[in-house]
């Protein structure tokens, strides 16, 4: 399947999808960490009626799989996310996407239909109207989860793109979701750039206003949760990119209700992390597989999650 996506696909969209940051070293040590476990069936278990239907934030699903937020789908083909949301769809299978889209959120969301399960990633900008707009948004089309990315406030060294100066993001694709935007909209107005007209400038200041450079803090997810919250109407809240035991535990202190476990930032750095693995912290086999899988990457972690994971119900 590999090569056969490197024959369709142009150089650009190869590039984006299967390049790393640095050296690769993290994507060599999450093949390696992946293949290290094992899975051990059950005998004499009757499997003649089985199912892979589960549910997810309560919206019951064909299997515990779904599409990542993955931006510029424009990149590999000309219908973008809303093709990838119409196949979920048909899938029920849940779809979430990107900050970085090139398809605007309601484009998004005509094509993953009024039953569709989508869930909206944010990459946060340091501009809390656009922030409150972006979720505003979101919640108006049917996306009923926020994922916020914490690993990626600034993109990183990708020798493959750097060499082909493959950043699409700079030639007018991936920056839909602010194009779309009024508040974004405003802010280019006010720079002078029309983003009608100019629509490389007007993505550009999109990119630098997602992909800042600039760091968050825990001492913003409250407000966060407080803003999606309210506009939702008290819908999951779920933090991307989480690494460690102690980050885990903030989370479930902070009364977030989902985390991923993601090294999606060995396209950013060439740090070590575990493999890419969502959970809902409000099911007890969610708790219960993420106190294994902390276990098991933390080897010298000697505490349980599971009292603090089983705390007060999320919903």
């Amino acid at each position: 399947m590999e090569e056969r996506a490197k024959e369709k696909l142009s150089e650009g969209g190869w590039y984006y999808a299967s390049s790393n940051a640095g050296m690769s070293n993290t994507h060599l040590a999450n093949r390696q960490a992946f293949y290290r476990h094992r899975l051990i069936p059950n005998q004499l278990i009757d499997t003649n009626n089985r199912s892979t239907r589960t549910t997810i934030f309560n919206h019951k699903v064909s299997a515990p799989i779904g599409f990542a937020p993955i931006g510029i789908n424009k990149i590999y083909h000309a219908t973008g996310e809303a093709a990838v949301a119409k196949v979920a769809k048909e899938l029920n299978l849940p779809y979430c996407l990107s900050t970085a889209g090139s398809t605007s959120i309601e484009e998004v969301a005509a094509a993953n239909g009024p039953s569709g399960t989508r869930f909206f990633q944010l990459y946060m900008p340091h501009d809390d109207e656009l922030t409150v707009s972006l979720l505003t948004r979101a919640w108006e089309n049917g996306f009923d989860a926020l994922i916020l990315t914490t690993d990626t406030w600034q993109l990183g060294w990708r020798h493959d793109d750097v060499a082909s100066s493959n950043y699409a993001f700079y030639r007018g694709f991936g920056a839909d979701l602010g194009l779309t935007d009024p508040v974004f909209r405003k802010r280019c107005v006010a720079d002078g750039i029309d983003p009608d007209v100019d629509v490389v400038a007007a993505s550009t200041k999109w990119i630098d206003s997602v992909w800042h450079g600039r760091a968050w803090s825990w001492e913003k997810i409250p407000w966060l949760m407080e803003t999606w919250r309210g506009i939702s109407g008290g819908r999951p809240f779920v933090i991307k990119g989480i690494q460690s035991v102690g980050d885990a535990r903030k989370c479930v202190e902070l009364g977030v209700d989902g985390i991923v476990v993601t090294s999606y930032k060995m396209k950013e750095d060439v740090v070590k992390h575990p493999p890419c693995i969502p959970w809902d912290l409000s099911s007890d086999y969610g708790a219960q597989t993420l106190s294994h899988l902390l276990k098991n990457t933390h080897e010298k972690a000697r505490f349980d999650l599971d009292a603090e994971l089983h705390g007060p119900q999320r919903c």
